[in-house]
């Protein structure tokens, strides 16, 4: 592999996954460069409502909520009903409190805690947002932290080939918007390029209950992390879950608040009928949602 340019790490995605990973790898001191396939940092995180989960955390301590990890982690598991896979729900409930702390703390991203209403599942509240409760607002403050710390994000880079030296990744080749390519070598490749929402043949095969159930997540998210995984034999998991959202409106693609279902809301089909349990949760719902006549609720 011939390089133009060697960093000690590459980041493919420029969402919130992967300027916190980039900011991450800056303040451990490595060199870091992030690329992104579309014309801006925007993707999914900018379509989402932009809130994190976390318990235990200065933000709600100063807020006057009392949580705790464990609690947390028993939420996790009551809501996924036993299906959760234990390691993943440890690191999650562990790591994302002080993620946030530090986020706050060493790159100035203001949190805020929703405490207006529960998410379904949840025992305490503990989701945060920025004060803009958005998720482009989320991802603006980190595309801010990245360009504060000099991390280099650059656009329309669709990186299309990984390199290999063995068991470990060498490098990657991307391609411009006008036909050009380049080569990037690294030291470490950090994949946050989303899921595979946007892959119809991956939804197929891998989601076939949401099969046919409108796509509202980035265009962008097209599965080459999974395929590149498929290619070099990598272990792949849990790819049959997916976040769903039972509540899109049509026209418009806007989504509905799922705090409308929590404090009385419902749903009926064509028919006029109400259908299922909606405080079981939106991505729950989602599932129903698209089994009704027509797809529609």
């Amino acid at each position: 592999m011939t390089a133009e340019v060697s960093v000690d790490v590459v980041v493919v995605g420029a969402g919130a996954c992967g300027l916190t990973a980039a900011l991450r790898a800056v303040d451990a001191g490595a060199d870091v460069l992030v690329l992104e396939k579309t014309g801006s940092p925007f993707g999914s995180t900018s379509m989402s409502s932009g809130f994190v989960p976390a318990a235990a955390t200065a933000f709600q301590a100063k807020q006057g909520i009392e949580d705790s990890i464990s609690l947390f982690a028993e939420d996790i598991r009551n809501k996924a009903k036993g299906t959760a896979v234990p390691h993943l729900v440890e690191m999650a409930t562990q790591s994302i409190g002080p993620a946030l702390e530090w986020l706050g703390g060493r790159h100035g991203v203001e949190w805020v805690v929703l405490d207006d209403f529960l998410y379904p599942g949840h025992s305490r509240h503990r989701m945060h947002a920025v004060p803009e409760k958005t998720g482009e607002a989320l991802l603006g403050r980190l595309v801010s932290a990245a360009e504060t710390k000099g991390v280099p994000i650059v656009c329309d880079a669709a990186v299309d080939t990984l390199y290999t030296e063995g068991k470990t990744i060498a490098g990657v080749a991307l391609k411009r918007p006008d036909g050009s390519r380049e080569t990037i070598a690294c030291n470490a490749l950090i994949l946050a390029c989303n899921g595979y929402g946007g892959n119809a043949g991956l939804v197929s095969q891998y989601l076939p209950y949401m099969q046919g159930a409108p796509y509202h997540g980035h265009d962008g998210n097209t599965g080459e992390a999974v395929l590149w995984g498929q290619q070099i034999r990598a272990q792949l998991a849990c790819l049959s879950a997916c976040q769903g959202h039972g509540s899109l409106a049509d026209p418009g693609a806007i989504l509905i608040s799922w705090a409308l279902m929590m404090e009385g809301g419902f749903q009926v089909n064509a028919a006029g009928r109400r259908f299922s349990n909606e405080h079981r949760g939106y991505s729950e719902q989602a599932v129903d949602v698209v089994a009704q006549p027509g797809g529609r609720a």
